[in-house]
């Protein structure tokens, strides 16, 4: 095969990461075509797939060993790069060395195929997993569905203490308005029966794959939690951890924006794959197929960020939903294209590209998985550590209401409480609440997605607490070498009946240094809201750079600064924070400063309130 300058024959360059080989314009390829069969293979993939003038698009060739080819693209116009796999589905293929085996996409996701494969992953987890195989038992929530009875209606049930699991749990999107609920009035009459035909698609789908996976019971939210008594909400809501976290499987519904939008999605088969054909050496016959490359880590991370915007998966950004995923031993992504797997030892995927030998290699920085390992029996060091990356990840979802913040994340926080990192307050543990306190705003994450930091409208919420806020959020590793800071007390709230899920502390009295200071900075607010920068004083030092929590809550000219103080200790960060009117030692927090001032004197060290 002659050399060719625009593809360079798909040979990997040493010294190159990623699996970079070489990259250029859809124009070059189109020019190098007539000349170059690999050349052409490309064209004909990218302009298949890249229907608005593919001429134009920027291109890259990506060849990791073991691999399936793949191409990555984009138009001038896009920021993100779409990718594509050009693999063989045959060994004796004479190109095979270049475009490895891999997997055809199926236009229907709830094809037999994909059924056969989802079946498969469940039974190997249970017959070869020890692991796995150790949370499997017969619990079973307060309610569930009954799918076995009869085929066109579905009974509401309450177990008896001789009634065993396994049942299957769904993870899905309200989006607005649920069709179907349970409340006082409906309790009984869903007892008698509920026909199948009421229940909107998603609910209907996951009926399907229950049955599938021969278990007789679902437990689906709105219809297993009476949703109109507080009561019955706040109990079921505090029981996540069991309901999940003992599931047979729990099915995620992470491309449906609503109940109606289903667990499976179709596809025109020109979307789904595209066979090359060509003629080789002495005219043997190459077939390469072309289809979509398909993003796995954003799924597995439970994050909608790194996927493209087009890419339908609305479950990824909301925060019960997160909380499901970590608890559930055993879950079924269902996305636009695919199902995927995940599973306390292996992870898969029906395109084939994640393998029940992958997980192992992504273990070391996979939340899940380190969700999954730890909590068996970590240090509490590293459990501390989980933790915090569990609430940046978390602060990076969404809430219908502003009050579940904590509730939300309440089924996590038991099985931590229960690990031994002491008791819980307000998102924070009492042990560590010296360092919890020093969170701030990730402000290259907030300026890389244009996102506007606020503030709860939970005015119970103190605002030392991350759940006062919502936003892009983290700890720096500066909060591990804080010094000259004392917790003097905690004032605890006595009504707070359950104190993973409710307010359970008011205001926190310290002694600190406490450092009379002017602020500014925001006067572009208007034009920039999300501007989390500003700037600081303390008289007789150089001015200072400071994060605030929310952008709106100060907004001042160099001019016309804002009398602040800055709560610190002889080390360490320190926290930008305003007096309560009236107080002249009550204070609430406004941000984060890193580092300020350099010289600090502990006699003026006092003790001061938080709230």
């Amino acid at each position: 095969m002659d050399s060719c300058a625009t593809c360079r024959n798909l040979e990997s360059l040493p010294g190159f990461g990623g699996g970079f080989i070489t990259g250029g314009t859809g124009q070059d390829l189109e020019n190098s075509a007539s000349t170059c069969q690999l050349c052409s293979i490309l064209w004909e993939g990218l302009e298949h797939f890249c229907l608005d003038d593919p001429s134009t698009a920027q291109w890259m060739a990506l060849r990791q060993e073991g691999d399936a080819f793949r191409l990555q693209y984009k138009r001038s116009s896009e920021k993100k790069w779409a990718g594509l796999y050009f693999y063989t589905k045959d060994l004796r293929d004479p190109l095979s060395d270049i475009f490895k085996l891999s997997s055809e996409l199926e236009p229907d996701t709830s094809s037999a195929k994909y059924l056969s494969q989802m079946k498969g992953w469940v039974d190997s987890c249970c017959e070869k997993h020890s692991v796995c195989r150790e949370r499997l038992n017969d619990y079973l929530p307060t309610r569930v569905l009954d799918v076995s009875r009869e085929r066109d209606v579905i009974f509401l049930y309450h177990p008896n203490e001789k009634d065993r699991g396994p049942y299957v749990a769904l993870s899905h999107c309200w989006g607005g308005v649920v069709p179907i609920l349970t409340t006082t009035k409906s309790l009984e009459s869903f007892k008698d029966g509920i026909s199948i035909e009421a229940f909107p698609k998603t609910f209907q789908d996951a009926i399907s794959v229950t049955r599938a996976l021969q278990c007789r019971y679902l437990w689906i939210d709105s219809l297993c939690i009476i949703q109109d008594s507080t009561d019955d909400w706040r109990h079921e809501a505090s029981r996540m951890a069991d309901v999940y976290g003992n599931s047979y499987v729990t099915l995620a519904a992470i491309a449906s924006v609503n109940s109606y939008g289903g667990l499976f999605h179709q596809h025109h088969p020109l979307d789904v794959g595209h066979i090359v054909e060509r003629q080789g050496e002495g005219k043997q016959s190459i077939v390469v197929n072309v289809r979509p490359s398909l993003e796995h880590s954003s799924y597995f991370a439970s994050s909608p960020y790194g996927l493209d915007e087009s890419t339908p998966a609305p479950l990824l950004g909301r925060s019960w939903c997160f909380q499901e995923y970590l608890l559930a031993p055993r879950v079924l992504s269902f996305t636009q294209w695919e199902m995927l797997w995940v599973c306390l030892s292996k992870r898969a995927c029906n395109c084939g590209e994640y393998s029940e030998d992958t997980r192992e290699i992504v273990a070391a920085s996979d939340l899940k998985a380190r969700f999954d390992t730890q909590l068996r029996g970590a240090p509490l060091k590293d459990l501390h550590r989980l933790w915090k990356d569990i609430i940046e990840a978390y602060l990076l979802k969404g809430l219908t209401y502003d009050t579940d913040k904590l509730p939300a994340l309440a089924g996590i926080a038991q099985l931590f409480s229960e690990r031994g990192l002491g008791r819980y307050v307000n998102g924070l543990w009492e042990p560590t609440i010296v360092s919890d306190i020093f969170w701030e705003c990730n402000w290259l994450f907030i300026g890389n997605y244009g996102i506007v930091t606020k503030r709860s409208t939970d005015s119970s919420m103190p605002s030392w607490s991350w759940a006062s806020v919502f936003g892009p959020f983290r700890y720096t590793p500066s909060t591990t070498v804080i010094e000259g800071i004392e917790l003097l007390e905690i004032a605890y709230e006595p009504r707070a009946s359950k104190p993973l899920a409710d307010v359970c502390a008011r205001s926190l009295t310290i002694r600190a240094i406490i450092l009379k200071a002017h602020a500014w900075g925001g006067k572009d607010h208007k034009e920039n809201p999300g501007n989390n920068q500003r700037r600081i004083q303390v008289p007789d030092t150089p001015e200072h750079h400071w994060l605030i929590d929310v952008p709106s809550e100060l907004t001042r000219t160099v001019e016309s600064p804002a009398d602040v103080y800055i709560l610190c200790g002889t080390k360490g960060p320190g926290l930008v924070v305003r007096p309560i009117e009236g107080t002249t030692t009550t204070y609430r927090r406004l941000g984060f400063v890193e580092g300020y001032p350099r010289s600090r004197d502990e006699s003026e060290s006092q003790r001061i309130q938080l709230v």
